[in-house]
């Protein structure tokens, strides 16, 4: 039996029902979207002034790396709801006299209603604001995994005149004008729900303020029966949904134990930003021994630096959001020495070049427009704007040492002259 149709005892004047007050003392959480319930009929339990409407962001990467999440907020607008002609009814069964109760909807009263610690609304609405930061972790995996924040609804300083039920519109939408698109990040079917508050007739705490004891939430605007689908707030098929991808940059050197042992290899990295998202986003870097990368700091998605990448000491990138690419191109110092140089991006050769002579490290990243004889052609990594990146993106750089025809020496003379 739904939990549902046990809140629904509609203290009313048409309804003499004894109040069993059992004090809360932490904002109450839905449960299947309801919160509230009856030990017996016509008994109800008095709940906290404050409930949690959920907040799901869903985030996605093939790695199931913690990622961070881009810097927006949400803004939560909370109004009294169109409610004309609406009602709330419960079921037979919930009353000793064995007669479902009817009762009309009232207009939500938002003054002095608080959402997520925001100002005290007014007369005509109430704010708040749900906020992300660079430094918000979220956990991923390559189907979806489910991030869930709470936007607590404070009624403590809500002045109810008469017991009923009063219903509140609440609207998500995005802080500074955002768009969706600015922040990389899907948005979800349900951007609008309503709230069902229960008062019943008595103060029990005697601070002039009558009891709550029942919340419904719902994703319309209409009457209620026992058979109305609830919800816990913007969850599961109306969530929004946050796609990242990782990049490993790896580096071989064979036929060259000195190089191998010794050299780390001059890796361009540099990320763009083609989606033109318009906020700041913050990645992961892991570095392998004796490599150094290019340490991203949190801001717009064009970070850029040149990495020394080592045999064997892979660097990865994580949390890189779908849309944002990358280039990547090495450049050889090892003196004295010419390289074929092999890219294979995604485990399939992108490019092999030949001849590859040697030049000194780079002072910054520039990308390449056309490739320098001490380079190797640049990898390139595209990946589609705000949707899933199925697999982990990987560049591998293999040097082959090259022989000098026809003495047959190798063709590494400098390190020993």
């Amino acid at each position: 039996m739904s939990t549902f149709k046990k809140i629904f005892a509609v203290v009313m004047a048409i309804a003499m029902v004894l109040i069993v007050s059992v004090p809360a003392f932490a904002v109450t959480d839905f449960t299947n979207g309801e919160a509230g319930t009856w030990t017996t009929v016509d008994t109800a339990i008095v709940q906290d002034r404050a409930i949690n409407i959920q907040k799901e962001l869903i985030a996605y990467n093939a790695n199931n790396t913690t990622v961070y999440a881009p810097a927006f907020s949400y803004v939560y607008t909370v109004t009294p709801a169109t409610v004309t002609a609406l009602t709330v009814t419960d079921e037979t069964t919930d009353h000793a006299s064995g007669t479902a109760v009817t009762a009309n909807v009232n207009a939500g009263i938002t003054t002095g209603l608080t959402v997520n610690g925001g100002a005290a609304g007014t007369a005509a609405n109430a704010t708040g604001t749900l906020a992300f930061t660079n430094a918000t972790t979220l956990t991923t995996s390559s189907s979806g995994a489910t991030n869930t924040f709470n936007v607590p609804l404070d009624f403590t300083n809500v002045a109810f005149a008469q017991p009923g039920v009063y219903r509140y519109q609440i609207v998500e939408t995005l802080a500074d004008s955002k768009t969706y698109d600015d922040i990389a990040v899907e948005d979800g079917t349900v951007n609008t729900l309503y709230l069902d508050v229960y008062v019943d007739g008595n103060d029990s705490d005697a601070d002039g303020k009558l009891d709550i004891y029942g919340y419904v939430c719902m994703a319309t605007n209409a009457s209620v029966t026992p058979a109305t689908v609830k919800t816990n707030g913007f969850v599961t098929d109306g969530a929004d949904k946050y796609y990242t991808y990782d990049l490993t940059i790896s580096k071989d050197v064979q036929n060259d134990a000195y190089a191998e042992a010794n050299t780390a290899f001059p890796f361009t990295v540099i990320f763009s930003n083609p989606e033109n998202y318009d906020t700041t986003f913050a990645i992961g870097e892991t570095v392998g021994t004796g490599s150094t990368g290019i340490t991203p700091a949190a801001g717009a998605p064009t970070w850029s630096g040149v990495a020394l990448v080592k045999d064997g000491g892979a660097i990865t990138y994580t949390g890189i959001p779908a849309g944002v690419d990358a280039e990547v191109y090495e450049t050889n110092i090892a003196a004295g020495v010419t390289y074929t140089v092999t890219t294979t991006v995604n485990g399939s050769v992108a490019s092999t070049d030949n001849n590859v002579v040697w030049d000194s490290t780079p002072a910054a990243a520039v990308a390449q427009t056309a490739r320098a004889n001490y380079e190797s052609t640049k990898a390139a990594i595209d990946t589609a704007k705000i949707a899933n990146v199925a697999a982990a993106q990987t560049v591998a750089i293999a040097n082959t040492l090259l022989l000098i025809s026809p003495t047959g020496y190798i063709a590494r003379y400098a390190p020993y002259m």
